[in-house]
């Protein structure tokens, strides 16, 4: 009587052989595979690639006279083949009743296979029926996708490194980080546990919008989830316990305050954070966070009422316009009894969500700041600049008498009082009526420097004994000039 199953191996170990292929047999069972196979090593010694190792995989042999295309292995020999650190393979031979083969398939144990494999494990692990994974199977089917299309060595050899790839250790890296993530897409696990009282309610919505920072719970059970099938025992429980919670990812958006309806209103980038609890008979304790580069918005909207707050901080820079918009915004808001709308535009959210707020009085001292801003702003159109220039309240006020005189000779060039006086060697002689003198004056604006190279033209007028005063006819601004701050250091 033929023996079918070694016919198989004879024949995968004579095509390894075709191609120098070395098909290292398992002497016991129970690994889940027939063969070790190494490749040769690459020849190509290159700086790039004398690190490399030679390809290795793991091979089942399954020889058969059928052609029904489908073979069920057990679980124990399926799991030892899916979790190898290396490819792994079953090649299905059809010998149709002959002693020699007729067709060959290739079934890679990819990342699909993979995970097939390992949820399947779960459930029956955690399920109450038979768990013994020596006693349940699972069918692998294969067909004319996965067959050689020439049944030797060299077909064989290429069908394998095809489905490896070209970079080895790229795939033993990939199918590593797979193992390890692979089931866990809607999360490691759940945690159950009992709050008590109303107050509990408001404080865990205050914690999952990072309002607190932790919440004191009840009995809690921790389940460890794979495949989305829990763990049939908790991995803990506690009767009391601490929990704290990060916040879920914000969508983007745009929150947009006007002063009535007609109004172009100002507009800031933000992000919208919301509670991922949903308690139905306990809504009205709903809220949502919002966040801009300078404030912060807590809103319940069940209650129609809403808290912010602002903080530009001393030293903290922001582009002039962004600066001049916080400002305005902070006046808006510091009005007593003033309704603001608000326009609140989410991404993925086609239509836009309306707000109002009634503002309180707040005195805030600003209108120095406001007055710099619109100085700084008017020297840019002036000056034609188009530099992106930060900068903070601290540098607005430490350089504003700097701003001040430099916007006077921008705005009011030919109306400055410029004095020029000059002292001449006894030995020189003063040989024109029309002199023109260079200066150069700068500004500091946070981030950057704008200087200005200023000719101020006159006549010579000798007020003592070789000294002069130029008497001012023309001031004109030459050339314009910006830096950064770091430049100059």
């Amino acid at each position: 009587m033929r023996d079918l199953g070694l016919l198989g191996e004879l024949a995968f170990q004579s095509w390894c052989a075709q191609e120098g292929l070395i098909a290292n047999g398992s002497k016991i069972d129970k690994t889940g595979w027939d063969f070790f196979v190494e490749f040769p090593i690459s020849q190509a010694i290159t700086a790039k690639q004398l690190h490399e190792s030679a390809v290795n995989c793991k091979i089942q042999v399954k020889a058969t006279d059928n052609q029904d295309r489908k073979w069920q292995i057990t679980l124990t020999n399926l799991r030892q083949m899916a979790t190898a650190q290396m490819p792994t393979f079953y090649i299905f031979l059809e010998f149709d009743g002959k002693h020699e083969v007729q067709n060959a398939f290739v079934l890679h144990i990819d990342n699909d296979l993979v995970y097939k494999i390992l949820k399947k494990i779960h459930q029956v692990e955690q399920s109450d029926k038979e768990n013994n994974l020596n006693n349940r199977k699972m069918t692998l089917h294969y067909g004319e996708s996965h067959e050689l299309k020439v049944v030797d060595g060299h077909g064989l050899k290429k069908n394998l490194l095809a489905l490896i790839g070209k970079d080895y250790s790229k795939y033993l890296k990939d199918k590593t980080e797979f193992l390890k993530t692979c089931g866990f897409e809607e999360g490691y696990g759940t945690i159950q546990f009992s709050l008590n009282g109303e107050e509990s309610i408001k404080k865990i919505i205050d914690v999952s919008l990072g309002l607190e920072e932790e919440l004191d719970v009840e009995n809690l059970v921790s389940t460890e989830q794979r495949f989305g099938t829990p763990s049939k025992k908790p991995e803990f429980e506690l009767q009391t316990a601490k929990i704290k919670l990060g916040m879920s990812a914000p969508k983007k958006g745009k929150l947009r305050f006007k002063e009535d309806k007609l109004s172009s209103g100002l507009t800031f980038d933000i992000d919208f954070y919301t509670t991922p609890f949903n308690f139905n008979d306990y809504r009205k304790y709903s809220k949502f966070r919002i966040i801009g580069d300078f404030f912060e918005m807590t809103c319940k909207p069940y209650e129609g009422t809403c808290n912010y707050s602002f903080d530009l901080g001393d030293s903290r820079r922001f582009e002039i316009k962004k600066l001049k918009n916080a400002i305005n915004l902070i006046n808006l808001m510091s009005k007593d009894e003033q309704t603001t709308i608000m326009e609140l535009e989410l991404e993925n959210l086609d239509k836009i969500v309306p707000l109002k707020i009634k503002g309180q009085f707040v005195e805030r001292d600003l209108e120095i700041f406001d007055e710099l801003l619109n100085k700084v702003l008017t020297i840019f159109q002036q000056l034609q600049l188009h530099d992106e220039i930060s900068i903070s309240l601290k540098e607005l006020y430490y350089y504003k008498k700097e701003i001040e005189i430099f916007y006077t000779i921008i705005t009011k060039t030919n109306k400055c009082d410029v004095r020029v006086e000059f002292v001449l060697d006894a030995d020189n002689n003063l040989k024109s009526d029309q002199l023109v003198h260079i200066s150069v004056t700068a500004c500091h604006l946070g981030s950057h420097i704008i200087g200005i190279i200023l000719s101020v033209l006159g006549n010579p007028i000798e007020i003592s004994e070789n000294k002069y005063r130029l008497e001012c006819s023309g001031i004109k601004i030459e050339r314009v000039f910006t830096f950064t701050s770091k430049d100059n250091q």
